[in-house]
């Protein structure tokens, strides 16, 4: 069974008021996230589905995110969509070693034999490329439903916002968290030193994948700013568990071109971070 975690809809929100509005959605085998806002930057929709976690195949969950990609929201005349694939088969190739020819052979040692849709997105301002290898039945999906413009991998929008947080700083690290996964970056200054994804089942885990990555860095935890997007809380067991061994911990600040609705109950800004850097693909 799925469940909406988050659901917020304006009134506004309609499908003569949706030509001037824009839509944002990640979609991955074990969610569906959404954000709407209008030609001012008002968010006038965020919405989320989870489904159960685990290393299941997709076509154990594609009936349910068919499902949510039927309702009404999906199917308004929105004036521009920008959609976001995810999932941890990506990996960060620099241009000199780039080679486009035969995508599968960056997964030769990663992945296990099966069908896999591969393609790439340059980051220029990294001087590499993201290749990634997408489960053929989740890439048909989103040309179905999102037909009109070009599907990239979260990690492209991701990286580009998460490298002006903060920049100033010698060094930082940076984490999304996303259900069980965790999209982890290693910035010097505005440039990107590292990039990889980790599923974890528990706190200690991805204590133990964050740490792991200040080590290979010799960076220290005590004095190294780890910037915090997606499922985390202030008062959440993973962050007083973080912060024991992690001192400077900040939630990431959201792009300015988005306002968050007032008082409707939804979550910190942060939360959200990932929706709002789509509007970089």
């Amino acid at each position: 069974m799925d469940t909406n975690t988050l659901d917020y809809t304006d009134d506004r929100l309609t499908a003569s008021a949706a030509p001037q509005c824009i839509l944002q959605v990640v979609l991955g085998a074990d969610s569906i996230s959404l954000l709407s806002a209008d030609h001012n930057g008002a968010v006038l929709a965020l919405q989320s589905w989870t489904f159960p976690s685990g290393e299941q195949a997709f076509h154990q969950s594609e009936w349910q995110l068919r499902g949510v990609l039927r309702q009404a929201v999906f199917g308004l005349p929105f004036g521009h969509i920008h959609c976001a694939l995810f999932h941890r088969n990506a990996t960060l190739v620099p241009r000199r070693l780039f080679q486009h020819g035969n995508l599968a052979t960056y997964f030769k040692l990663l992945l296990n034999p099966a069908e896999y849709t591969y393609a790439y997105d340059e980051l220029p301002e990294f001087d590499a490329y993201l290749v990634y290898a997408t489960e053929q039945g989740l890439a048909r999906l989103c040309t179905e439903f999102f037909p009109r413009g070009r599907v990239r991998h979260l990690a492209v929008p991701l990286l580009r916002q998460a490298r002006d947080l903060d920049a100033s700083e010698e060094h930082r690290i940076f984490v999304n968290i996303r259900n069980q996964v965790a999209q982890i970056a290693v910035f010097e200054r505005q440039n990107l030193l590292f990039y990889n994804s980790f599923a974890f089942a528990a706190s200690p885990d991805l204590l133990y994948y964050i740490l792991l990555v200040y080590d290979q860095f010799r960076l220290n935890p005590q004095d190294t700013p780890l910037i915090v997007a997606g499922n985390l809380l202030e008062d959440s067991e993973l962050y007083r568990l973080l912060y024991r061994f992690v001192r400077d911990i900040r939630f990431a600040a959201l792009p300015g071109y988005y306002r968050l609705p007032e008082d409707a109950g939804i979550l910190p800004g942060h939360c959200y971070f990932d929706l709002f850097c789509l509007k970089n693909l």
